[in-house]
């Protein structure tokens, strides 16, 4: 049997990432691995977990080399692996390049609970949901949230959220934990993915989407009049400039969703009232001239907020209602893969829609699809009367509905910001959503300066510790391991 000696070379991420009671997720943290003939995985969880597993993966090709139960516990866990396929007297893994995954997972009790949360310094903090974090800087104006659901990249375990209208000015993302503290350990100014520093580029941030070549590539659009549509790798200094021609139509964007149809790579902007562009990239990912309107809805006091897609390529928009004294008229549609990917000019109106579903308010936002299926928006205010009661998360409907046509109550509501503090709590436009492989719910409050996160209950909530930066060497000689993160 081969003999394996292993030396340390980063012990644990106690420091970044936190062992924090958070009352209704489970989390897995201070990973430690211990020098001698074997490797020995010391971990922590927060709360008692139904099971955990873990997988030694080889980082080449993200195969899975061995799979092996590890311990649940509340608190300090330990396990030895001895180099074999199961952990016992199955094959030895051969000499190479691994990392280690391990899940946990828990059920709790029904509903949905707060878990994580950060906002600015001095701005309202709910009496009811008081924030883990009140860490950022005044001023901070969080958007969309992105956040990686592949475990093999490398920016799995962060999240993305976009800032617009700041002081001082940040345009682009500001990096957290899972935790929702700030990544850089401050107050979040120490970012990534800025615009470029010129007058003309620092405008607010709206929208983003990774790559569908390589989710370690991210767009995202805004609110410039020139350089508007910008691309780059999630941990750049600084986004590349993609808006080509294509200036006018891309002025002031909302969202942006890229992905592909057969070898033609496109991206769909959404912006102003009832337009989404669905513009095509060329193969150095330049938007080019004369994008598409795709849209022929007969409402034209629609106005863009958000595109998404699922898994199998349907696309979702949600709207705000262009008329301060009309009360309801946000809105959430859906129109399915073949006809977008046979969409022309105006061919996408409210009639062939699969879904239409009205929301409860004149501004939807955001749209976040979990694990399971199931869709969720915002509504972030409803006029003219805008008391806040009506603001929250609305649960729109699953994937799996091929047609839904409804007008959703406050009964449809998972989810109310601040309770019943309306009059404290208001909120302006600007809310995201995100969720994470567990069916956490992140989201974004512009107008109190807050990122949070919301855990589902009744539920299995899944920890992983999985990113690829999390490399270790098995041979004759030697093991090393660095750069441990986590995801929760």
């Amino acid at each position: 049997m081969k003999r394996f000696i292993f030396t340390i070379m980063i012990l644990a991420i106690a420091s970044t990432v936190m062992s924090a009671p958070y009352a209704s997720r489970i989390s897995v943290d201070q990973i430690q691995i211990s020098q001698g003939g074997h490797l020995t995985i010391n971990y922590f969880i927060n709360e008692a977990g139904g099971t955990a597993t873990i997988n030694i993966i080889k980082v080449s090709d993200s195969s899975v080399v061995a799979t092996f139960a590890g311990t649940a516990t509340k608190g300090a866990n330990s396990v030895i692996w001895n180099g074999t396929v199961n952990n016992g007297a199955g094959a030895q893994v051969p000499a190479g390049n691994y990392r280690v995954k391990i899940s946990a997972s828990a059920t709790k009790p029904a509903g949905w609970a707060e878990i994580a949360s950060n906002s600015s310094l001095g701005n309202y903090v709910p009496p009811a949901n008081a924030t883990i974090y009140q860490t950022m800087w005044d001023g901070f104006s969080p958007m969309e949230f992105l956040i990686q659901a592949d475990t093999n990249k490398e920016g799995f375990g962060y999240i993305l959220v976009s800032t617009s209208y700041v002081t001082p000015r940040v345009d682009g993302h500001v990096v957290f934990n899972p935790d929702l503290s700030c990544y850089d350990g401050g107050n979040g100014q120490t970012t990534w993915l800025n615009y470029p520093g010129t007058s003309a580029n620092n405008q607010g941030v709206w929208g983003n989407c990774f790559d569908p070549d390589d989710s370690d590539y991210v767009w995202v659009c805004g609110q410039s009049s020139t350089t508007n549509v910008m691309y780059g790798k999630w941990n750049d200094t600084t986004l590349v400039d993609k808006t080509g021609a294509a200036t006018t139509e891309m002025a002031n964007a909302r969202d942006i969703f890229v992905r592909k149809e057969g070898g033609t790579k496109y991206a769909y902007v959404t912006k102003g009232s009832s337009i989404l562009y669905k513009c095509t990239l060329d193969a150095s990912n330049i938007v080019q001239a004369s994008p598409v309107n795709i849209f022929g809805l007969t409402d034209t006091l629609r106005y863009g907020k958000g595109v998404d897609f699922d898994a199998s390529g349907n696309l979702y928009w949600t709207s705000r209602y262009n008329n301060s004294t009309s009360g309801n008229g946000g809105a959430v549609f859906r129109w399915d893969k073949a006809q977008i990917e046979g969409a022309t000019v105006g061919s996408l109106t409210e009639a062939n829609a699969t879904w239409a579903v009205n929301m409860p308010g004149s501004n939807a936002e955001g749209v976040a699809i979990t694990p399971n299926g199931n869709v969720y928006a915002c509504v972030v205010n409803e006029d003219p009367t805008n008391d806040g009661s009506l603001r929250g998360i609305y649960l729109i409907g699953n994937v799996s509905t091929p047609t839904i046509a409804k007008d959703l109550t406050v009964t449809d509501r998972v989810y109310a910001f601040y309770g019943t503090d309306f009059a404290t709590a208001l909120s302006g436009f600007g809310i995201g959503l995100g969720s994470d492989i567990a069916g956490n719910i992140y989201f974004s409050d512009r107008g109190q300066e807050q990122v949070r996160c919301i855990g589902p209950g009744g539920t299995t909530n899944v920890a992983v510790v999985a990113p690829t930066s999390q490399n270790f060497e098995i041979v004759f000689g030697s093991l090393a391991v660095k750069n441990w993160a986590i995801y929760e």
